[in-house]
């Protein structure tokens, strides 16, 4: 919409807009306007540029709202609100330029200094009662340039105040402040601290993501997402739905309780701070692959070694020998490739989908595995799920406390297997490792001696590492010589035993009458 005359420029002294913040007649901080992301050493140049009377640019303001019976007329910052803030801090001797020796502070200025860093003349355009459209397409406008929007905080100029967008920056901040006089989307503070804990204590934005407003973009992203129902590209159905729940968004608890639900399904995987699930694009697919079912079916310790067994095939991708990456299938390999770039794309985005489905699918406690007729039977297989039955009900009626490995074809070939979250609490509650306290890195292994039980009861001495890995921090569990006493996929169950740990082949040797003679 073109105006019917150009803004005018006029000038107000630092003192005036200093005394119209102060008294909170002027608002630095509207919807429309993006998160402070100035250094502290730009603020210290910008308040150099005043002392030393150089200009910088205009400020633009605009009317808000009146109070007839104070006759009180409030404002907003349209444009400016870093420039107004370091005035407001220096002047204070606040935040950035409390006890800093960069710039002369303000109390220790002379007489005449102050009077003439009040008096400095700030060129000021003032939009008035223009109408929010028009003030928000001025704010998109003037920052085009330079250090300009990125495309989150355009939508958030133009949709900041709408109950989509207050919504999603409730789930990525939990200091933003609402109340029902700004909006009818009001999450309950338990479900924000769970959702937001989440995204904090797992280190899931940096500094800058929250600065530039990407943790909220990954809410909305999450939100359109379970909104649409399927995968789309980049950030293109987002502006959709800012536009239709701008006025409204009756049906926000439905996609804060299928949200609460995939977070509250990862929390039970117990992985690693560091985890490669936590990879932005890793966690958005397992959030919305999550949210698609129902978790109360799912084998969470199943889901947790398929989650370590294609994490541990991470390292095989990008550094392996020629042998090793035939450990890989080709859907594993383009997961690896396409989580490393973040890609956004939606080819890229429905494969993630596809792997993480098929995994979960997997998972569940109705899942069967696809029968697969061989003319040969392997003798260590027969009566494999009887022995795993028989052994199991021997250990739990005796009141043997076990953890269960099963060895994949990946751990197998390189003798390491990820210690599950029951394997780590079976250890530490047993006095044997604790890995929380443990420092990254094989350099810091905790090497204990162990035995494998045989089917004839002999006792084979194997050695045995505890460590976690550099970067991520996985779990490890190594074992001497393992391929010798088992095959993928055999489930073992580890017992102590004169303060040793004792491997048991449950899968392919029957060990009721020896777990009968146990003290």
């Amino acid at each position: 919409m073109k105006l019917k005359e150009s803004i005018p420029s006029n000038s107000l002294k630092v003192i005036d807009l200093y005394n119209k913040i102060d008294s909170g007649l002027l608002d630095t901080s509207p919807d429309i306007q993006r998160k402070l992301v100035w250094k502290k050493q730009h603020k210290y140049a910008f308040i150099q540029t005043i002392l030393l009377n150089y200009p910088f640019p205009e400020v633009y303001i605009a009317s808000a709202e009146m109070d007839v019976e104070k006759l009180q007329a409030k404002e907003i910052v349209v444009d400016g609100q870093q420039r107004l803030n370091a005035i407001v801090d220096y002047i204070k001797g606040i935040n950035d330029f409390k006890n800093q020796n960069k710039v002369k502070p303000f109390d220790d200025l002379e007489i005449d200094e102050k009077r003439e860093f009040l008096n400095y003349s700030v060129t000021v355009k003032d939009l008035k009662h223009l109408g929010m459209d028009v003030i928000s397409e001025v704010f998109q406008r003037i920052n085009s340039t330079d250090y300009s929007l990125n495309s989150n905080e355009i939508l958030n100029a133009k949709f900041g105040g709408g109950e989509f967008a207050i919504f999603c920056k409730q789930l990525a901040d939990i200091e933003y402040q609402v109340s029902e006089e700004s909006t009818d989307v009001l999450v309950n503070p338990a479900s924000r601290e769970i959702i937001t804990k989440f995204f904090k204590d797992n280190s899931i934005f940096s500094d800058n993501d929250i600065k530039r407003m990407f943790d909220s973009q990954y809410i909305m992203l999450i939100s359109t997402t379970i909104l649409e129902g399927k995968y789309f590209g980049r950030s293109s159905r987002i502006n959709h739905y800012l536009e239709k729940y701008n006025l409204e968004f009756s049906n926000y608890n439905q996609v804060l309780d299928l949200i609460l639900k995939s977070i509250n399904a990862i929390k039970r995987l117990n992985l690693s701070s560091g985890s490669y699930w936590y990879n932005k694009a890793n966690l958005f697919t397992l959030i919305i692959e999550l949210s698609k079912i129902d978790v109360s079916k799912i084998d969470f310790e199943k889901l947790e070694r398929a989650l370590f067994d294609l994490e541990s095939k991470v390292d095989l991708y990008f550094n392996g020998d020629e042998e090793e990456l035939k450990l890989l299938s080709a859907d594993e390999a383009k997961f690896f490739e396409v989580s490393r770039q973040g890609s956004h794309e939606l080819p890229s985005r429905e494969h993630r989908g596809r792997v993480i489905r098929n995994i979960l699918e997997q998972s569940s406690t109705d899942y069967s595995e696809p029968a697969v007729i061989t003319e040969v039977v392997e003798p260590q297989v027969i009566n494999s799920a009887e022995f795993v039955n028989k052994n199991t009900s021997s250990l739990t009626e005796k009141g043997i406390l076990f953890a269960k490995l099963i060895p994949t074809e990946t751990g197998l070939a390189k003798s390491i297997m990820d210690a599950t979250s029951k394997v780590r609490d079976f250890l530490q509650i047993k006095g044997i490792h604790d890995y929380s306290t443990q420092e990254f890195g094989p350099q810091n292994k905790s090497k204990i001696e162990g035995y494998f039980i045989d089917g004839d009861l002999n006792k084979i001495a194997t050695e045995i590492s505890l460590y976690r890995s550099n970067g991520r921090g996985d779990f490890r569990i190594w074992f001497s010589d393992l391929r010798d006493f088992a095959n993928s996929n055999e489930e073992l169950a580890l017992i102590i035993l004169d303060d040793k740990i004792n491997i048991l082949n449950i899968s392919k040797y029957d060990y009721s009458t020896f777990i009968q003679g146990i003290n």
